[in-house]
């Protein structure tokens, strides 16, 4: 499941994006002395930065790409927390997007949670399947207690919490979150996340742990964990994802997984186009078996749920 723009910015808008939050934090003309103050300087030049790569490079993930492949592995690092921050302001000012909360009411049990017949699979960093958890958590806790109540399995974030062979909802580039060095909870945000990035951003030492944290980074032990999820799926439903090259490899072994697979729904603008990547990745006795089983639909009012699911 990737995203669409009405909530927060898809791969495409992050420059723009990243170039209306650079025009609000960038210095502006006093009115007492005629002098440049900037409110958040130390976000202001990270946010700078970051919207620097957007310009350069057909997707930041690309550049993270080859950060990692050729360093300066440091620099990957600042890309991760630059990223995340951006993330995280956005999101604690963004209209939440409401299709999370309906998809949730056509999925959940009783209790809650994600049904047990029904697997995600997430590329994004944002939190607004744990915003949607959190709408159906009972206590309304915090948001590491919604990871612990949802079960929900996050790539560079572990917890006692989590049970992996019981997770349904997997977030396989990490999340664009913080939780403070030496704490096991997860930074809440509030008004004041603005303010608490530059006091960490000006200490020095940026004092907290951010999870960003690509699939394709070394890391078997999670893929493994993964697969098994994948092995029972009969019909895939894939939304707002664009499949892109740098993804290839773990997306070839997730839908290669899924020995039982019976029908594949596209939902995207450019579905017509992704479903000739989604069968040059499908092996050959599956292409052929499935050819005629691909629905591809543009209307993207409403994540796509099988009829099956729903009766």
């Amino acid at each position: 499941m990737a995203r669409y723009s009405s909530g927060m910015p898809i791969m495409d808008e992050i420059g723009p994006c990243l170039d209306a939050y650079c025009a609000y934090l960038s210095p502006h003309i006093s009115f007492g002395d005629g002098k440049r103050y900037c409110s958040h300087p130390h976000v202001y030049e990270e946010l700078k930065w970051l919207r620097g790569i957007a310009k350069d490079h057909p997707t930041i993930d690309t550049y993270a790409k080859k950060l990692y492949i050729h360093g300066p592995f440091d620099e990957l690092e600042r890309m991760k927390r630059a990223l995340s921050i951006f993330f995280t302001l956005i999101q604690s000012k963004a209209k939440r997007d409401m299709r999370y909360d309906k998809f949730m009411e056509e999925v959940a049990d009783e209790r809650g949670k994600l049904r047990s017949d029904v697997s995600i699979l997430s590329w994004n960093y944002d939190h607004q399947c744990e915003f949607a958890f959190h709408e159906y958590e009972m206590s309304k806790t915090s948001t590491s207690h919604q990871y612990m109540y949802a079960n929900i399995s996050c790539k560079g974030y572990t917890s006692q919490f989590i049970k992996y062979d019981d997770s349904n909802l997997v977030k396989l580039n990490g999340m664009a979150w913080f939780k403070p060095k030496h704490d096991r909870y997860l930074y809440e945000e509030d008004d004041n996340t603005l303010d608490h990035f530059e006091r960490l951003l000006s200490g020095g030492s940026f004092n907290a742990d951010n999870f960003v944290s690509y699939a394709w980074e070394e890391d078997n032990d999670f893929i493994e964990k993964v697969l098994p999820l994948t092995t029972d799926t009969e019909t895939l439903v894939i939304i707002g994802y664009s499949l892109p090259g740098v993804n290839r490899k773990i997306d070839s072994l997730l839908i290669n997984n899924m020995k039982n697979l019976k029908s594949i729904v596209i939902q995207d603008y450019k579905c017509d186009e992704l479903k000739d990547v989604v069968l040059d990745i499908l092996p050959a006795e599956k292409k052929q078996e499935l050819q005629g089983s691909i629905r591809c639909t543009k209307n993207v009012a409403s994540f796509f749920v099988p009829q099956s699911l729903l009766v």
